[in-house]
């Protein structure tokens, strides 16, 4: 544990000390909300949608995502049978206040978990929103990004990156696949460990970064096939390209995930002490910050 936690210091003290900087996404304007419908639902699904929400009655803009859409990043990286034909899933997205993090909840999906669209979303730059994707049965929810990416950008009026999208839509596919074999949680863990050791990866030979990703697989019992090392492998060359601004965003955005999980304040409180053993001079001034972010003793 120890050894982990230091590692994720390091590499916290990384992404801020040594990577290049650019610009970050456009923010939404909190309270600003949005109501994005599966183009082929019925009128009787549209209205239970819009009631599982909890906007009936609202004035909020309706936006529509298709197929179509969804197939314009997803297809020929997802097997056809997980796209379909039609577009169902559906989402509200409403702002939330900077800092806030992502709350999302989900409801007859069944490929891709909260957890799976909470890491992507922050991966393209999305952050500090309540979300809630809805379906009228069980199926995928790959549309459902589709949808939140086309909410983001009419609320900001501004498109997002394209390659931001893709690294998203990347992250959402080969945490996916690894969820059928490995289990969610542990795919789960395999890719953020992978953020965790970006400032290593980024010097490292092709060969050498398949085998770390091997080597953090081994850590949670799961072994890959070369299909599924080379998939994370491509999303790991991807991450690289990211600024130091964005892999701290990332960052603070994983610690406020686990304190939805009861398990934030130990966490930080072990980082920041792993953070004075590399840096003593600054130790203080972390436990300052995030003790006034975040209540470090409550």
């Amino acid at each position: 544990m120890k050894r982990l936690l230091k590692r994720i210091a390091a590499s916290i003290l990384a992404c801020i000390f040594t990577l290049g900087a650019c610009g970050a996404a456009f923010a939404m304007e909190e309270g600003d909300s949005r109501v994005v419908l599966g183009a082929d639902l019925n009128d009787e699904q549209r209205a239970e949608a819009i009631e599982f929400f909890g906007v009936t009655g609202e004035e909020i803009p309706l936006l529509t995502v298709t197929n179509k859409d969804e197939r314009q990043y997803f297809e020929g990286k997802l097997p056809d049978k997980r796209l379909g034909h039609h577009a169902w899933s559906s989402i509200y997205i409403k702002a939330a206040a900077p800092g806030a993090g992502l709350d999302i909840t989900t409801h007859n999906i069944n490929y891709c978990t909260a957890e799976m669209y909470e890491n992507a979303l922050i991966s393209a730059g999305i952050t500090d929103a309540r979300i809630i994707i809805w379906a009228p049965r069980p199926i995928s929810g790959t549309a459902a990004l589709t949808g939140i990416y086309k909410a983001y950008e009419d609320m900001t009026g501004r498109m997002l990156d394209d390659a931001a999208k893709d690294l998203g839509i990347e992250e959402l596919i080969a945490t996916g696949e690894l969820a059928e074999y490995i289990g969610s949680e542990e795919a789960l863990s395999i890719i953020r460990d992978l953020k965790k050791i970006l400032d290593e990866t980024r010097h490292m030979s092709d060969e050498d970064v398949m085998t770390r990703i091997n080597e953090i697989a081994d850590e949670y019992d799961a072994e890959l096939t070369p299909e599924q090392a080379k998939q994370v492998f491509t999303l790991a060359r991807m991450f690289e390209g990211l600024s130091a601004e964005e892999i701290q965003q990332r960052l603070v955005n994983m610690a406020k995930a686990a304190q939805k999980a009861n398990k934030f304040t130990e966490t930080v409180q072990s980082v920041i002490r792993s953070i004075g053993e590399f840096l003593e001079t600054i130790g203080n001034f972390f436990a300052e910050i995030w003790d006034k972010w975040f209540g470090g003793n409550n």
